[in-house]
């Protein structure tokens, strides 16, 4: 039987998930929200001491350096935070036996396949993030027995520049919004996710699950569903790949095969355009933060 949580970790608290995750398990445990004024992930020793003191019964490591182009210019602080970072928080968790989340991405595939790729996909990441978050997802897995490792894809959710703020203020700036149409991914919404991972958590069936949303879309189809939503009428044009330059490579077709996640909890998440829905519903309550 499952042990009820009391005492959550979040780290990476100030970020657009970890805000997410704040609002989802806050009502129901208690909380240390921490960031980086709270605790240095890449300080070994000084991560197992805060969290030993803590003593949490789960942590979720929603901390990464997650921009693509400086992973490649700082590589190594890529593999500090994402690979590191997660090694240092899974030997604390499993010096505390208790539960470890990791948050791991459909970056590290190569996206060459023309089927979804699902927990038994060999892994093949294209750049430094991609490659240092499955050194991460590997390392939390080998430290620590009690690990999820949510591989995800494309996260939005209530804060500044996520990606339908991004097609909305591009609609302000020059009346239209031109997006390419190379990469196809699913939109997953942070809460949507937090919701997940909450069900999750609460089985004790460790290990890998996709868990993103449902089905799979272009920049270009994701922006003309924003506008769309969003009452807007400013025209969405596709752009052709071929004239970005782009200094990282991406995978082209990295859709997440989500069946596991679906049979151990019951359902899958819902579907990319009602998260979009769900973001616009939250508007209100949920305000973009700094």
């Amino acid at each position: 039987m499952q042990i009820p949580l009391q005492k959550i970790a979040i780290i990476g608290a100030k970020g657009m998930l970890g805000r997410d995750l704040c609002r989802v398990f806050g009502p129901d445990h208690e909380l240390l929200a921490w960031d980086l004024e709270q605790i240095d992930i890449t300080d070994r020793l000084g991560t197992v001491d805060a969290l030993s003191q803590a003593r949490p019964d789960l942590i979720i490591n929603a901390a990464a350096f997650v921009d693509l182009e400086r992973c490649e210019t700082e590589a190594d602080m890529a593999w500090k935070v994402n690979a590191v970072g997660a090694q240092n928080l899974a030997i604390a968790a499993r010096q505390l036996d208790c539960q470890l989340v990791y948050i791991s991405s459909d970056y590290i595939f190569d996206g060459e396949s023309d089927l979804d790729y699902d927990e038994t996909a060999v892994p093949g990441p294209l750049n430094h993030y991609g490659k240092s978050k499955l050194a991460g997802e590997q390392l939390s897995l080998q430290n620590c027995p009690k690990t999820y490792s949510l591989r995800t894809a494309w996260l939005f959710g209530h804060a500044p520049k996520n990606y339908v703020q991004r097609v909305l203020d591009a609609a302000d700036t020059n009346g239209v919004v031109r997006m390419p149409t190379d990469q196809i991914e699913s939109p997953t919404y942070t809460i949507h996710l937090a919701e997940a991972m909450a069900e999750l958590v609460e089985t004790g069936a460790y290990g890998i699950y996709n868990v993103t949303s449902l089905q799979a879309c272009t920049r270009f189809e994701f922006a003309k569903f924003v506008m769309s939503q969003a009452g807007r009428d400013e025209p969405v044009e596709a752009v052709d790949p071929q004239t970005i330059q782009r200094t990282t490579p991406r995978p082209a077709r990295s859709v997440l095969d989500c069946r596991l996640f679906q049979l151990v909890t019951g359902h899958p998440l819902p579907h990319w355009q009602q998260g979009i829905r769900d973001y616009f519903a939250n508007c209100e309550t949920f305000k973009l933060e700094a």
